[in-house]
């Protein structure tokens, strides 16, 4: 049996996700938006992980262990409208002591993988911290492209820091 296995989250999983996030959310120059504190309420999450479940574009993968330890998360938005459906961006995280271990990687790919499922996603992006060395590898590997940098995107612990977004097509198109 695998130490872990990667699936859509349900409502029910919403307690562990949100001990997931409070874990990372409190580690120092994590690469995630939130901060310490910042977490939903249990309600928050279920209605997300709802939304999540009933909208075509969206999606909530999460890694867990046989135990039912969330340990990895990757989470996609796609656009609200007709115009902008297509694309969307994505967010993950995973436990410190499952990193280096491919957890963030099976996890992207089960998402590219469902992305391709949807008959509606195109592109997938993201965005990443400029001095994450260690994520940037990653999405290279698995074929995201850096599109740009947004200088002063956040501003966490006291400084501004700069990110790059990268994407990934999903479709045949000439490069430009």
């Amino acid at each position: 049996m695998s130490a872990y296995i990667i699936r859509e989250a349900t409502p029910e999983d919403a307690a562990a996700i949100l001990v997931h996030n409070d874990l990372i959310a409190n580690e120092p120059d994590n690469g995630i938006t939130r901060g310490p504190g910042e977490n939903m309420t249990l309600q928050e999450e279920v209605a997300y992980l709802e939304t999540c479940r009933a909208t075509d574009n969206w999606v909530m993968l999460i890694a867990i262990t046989p135990m039912g330890e969330v340990i990895g998360i990757c989470g996609f938005q796609g656009g609200r409208r007709r115009a902008t459906r297509h694309d969307g961006d994505f967010g993950i995280s995973v436990n410190r002591e499952w990193r280096d271990k491919g957890v963030g990687s099976a996890l992207i790919q089960h998402l590219i993988a469902w992305a391709k499922s949807t008959g509606i996603i195109t592109r997938v992006g993201l965005t990443v911290m400029t001095h994450n060395e260690r994520a940037i590898h990653v999405y290279k590997k698995l074929g995201f492209e850096l599109e740009g940098c947004k200088r002063a995107a956040l501003f966490k612990e006291g400084r501004y820091i700069d990110v790059y977004m990268m994407g990934l097509l999903l479709l045949d198109r000439p490069k430009a």
